[in-house]
């Protein structure tokens, strides 16, 4: 249901799976150590796109794990990585997240030399390091050298936990491997994330409310709860990919879109969602995600702030002084720009105004308009003001004082929100709220 994701926005923002997605061509630009200024500290992400299979429905950058340019990748992001360092004065990483595809692949020693670069580079001393893990895929050695590099948390991609739930998506784990997965990561003192998918073909509302109770059961400090979206357009990283390609996946995508609930259905389960987790003490904190007392992630808090944070690896993307960027997803692209010393691909029609506003409104805090005055000029504000004003009596937005706050119906419906802000020559795509 699109007006669950922040797809209105002119620029990539963190989507409901909780990194940002792909936007534009954009300008490839040069980086390097005179490119950049330096920064006191800054939330670092960490993209290892290699899958022992890929999920029909995922469009991030992935890549076979058996890839014959594994090393050569891991020898690339070696070298960004402390390229980026360098580059940026060692700051502090005050939040970390490696993500994926399925970083949980990566080998002990390959985790070790990872963890030596990021020591080399930058000041790693986060508050929160993330990450993320395919439920078949753990096992103590792993886990043990993942906390060696600082891990604190992980961030467990269960979709679902019912066998006909992983056979709609097409996953590869069974929902017997779950709960050891979670007690292993407990073992080693994680705190643990569940990633579950709703909306699969065939999901009826009582299919979802034992979703729900069976991860409530697992006693996980957070979750991200997300419609199946399903992009009809082949993203960048299909070339990664050996075989049938794109075509494949493309009558996967078709077939499943046709027997997905429709939009009240999706509605539906998203309230059913939200009654569930909040009876069970998990806080909603953000569009999609839940969390425990104390148990926010923090990581993903710098994307919604838009603060600054460096992404790694291929198809990953940055904000750092008010820019968007991204490096290009397709493996032997990547390799051959670090190679060349680096072109980050910008996105130039950002509007980082717009973009702060947007991702405040995805928090229950709300968008302050005192201190957004203050980071952006006042005139900018009233710009705000007057737009999110415009949605008077639509019940989709709450205010106290200068803080405004999207209402439960709002979150359903926050693209009608979203596109409010946007600049008045790409706002006419607004329909009327009833």
């Amino acid at each position: 249901m699109s007006s669950l994701t922040p797809n209105a926005a002119s620029a990539p923002k963190p989507s409901l799976r909780a990194k940002p997605r792909p936007f534009g061509t954009g300008t490839p630009r040069a980086r390097g150590p005179s490119a950049r200024r330096p920064l006191a500290s800054l939330g670092l992400y960490v993209h290892i796109p290699f899958c022992a299979a890929r999920c029909p429905y995922c469009d991030f950058a992935t890549a076979p794990a058996r890839s014959a340019l594994r090393s050569r990748y891991m020898e690339a992001l070696d070298v960004e990585i402390r390229r980026e360092g360098l580059s940026l004065g060692r700051p502090r990483v005050a939040t970390l997240y490696v993500g994926g595809g399925t970083p949980s692949l990566l080998e002990p020693d390959e985790v070790a030399r990872l963890g030596a670069a990021l020591r080399d580079a930058f000041d790693l001393r986060p508050v929160e390091a993330t990450v993320e893990a395919n439920p078949a895929t753990l096992d103590r050695a792993r886990l043990e050298s993942w906390a060696a590099l600082g891990i604190t948390r992980l961030s467990l991609g269960a979709q679902s936990l019912s066998a006909a739930g992983l056979h709609a998506l097409g996953r590869t784990h069974q929902p017997e491997d779950i709960a050891p997965a979670v007690a292993a990561a407990r073992s080693v003192g994680f705190d643990v994330n569940l990633d579950l998918i709703f909306g699969w073909p065939g999901q009826t509302a009582a299919a979802w409310r034992e979703d729900l109770a069976a991860a409530v059961a697992l006693g996980p400090d957070h979750l991200s709860c997300y419609p199946l979206e399903l992009a009809l357009e082949p993203e960048e990283a299909v070339a990664n990919w050996p075989g049938a390609g794109w075509r494949s996946v493309e009558r996967w995508r078709r077939r499943a879109a046709a027997s997905q609930p429709d939009d009240a259905g999706i509605a539906g389960l998203y309230e059913l969602a939200e009654r569930v987790l909040g009876q069970n003490g998990y806080r909603h904190y953000e569009i999609a995600n839940w969390a425990l007392p104390g148990k926010r992630c923090r990581h993903n808090l710098g994307y919604w702030r838009n603060g600054d944070w460096l992404g790694v690896g291929a198809g990953a993307h940055s904000h750092l002084a008010g820019v968007r960027s991204r490096d290009v997803g397709v493996l032997p692209a990547y390799i051959a720009a670090i190679d060349r010393g680096g072109e980050r691909i910008v996105d130039s029609a950002a509007d980082d105004a717009v973009d702060t506003a947007m991702l405040a409104l995805r928090l229950d805090d709300g968008l302050d308009l005192v201190r957004y005055g203050s980071r952006f000029g006042q005139d900018a504000a009233a710009r705000v003001r007057t737009a999110l004003c415009s949605l008077d009596g639509t019940r989709l937005l709450r205010w106290s004082g200068e803080r405004v706050r999207l209402t439960a119906r709002g979150r359903l419906l926050a693209n009608e929100v979203f596109v409010r802000l946007l600049p008045d020559d790409t706002s006419s795509v607004s329909t009327s709220v009833q």
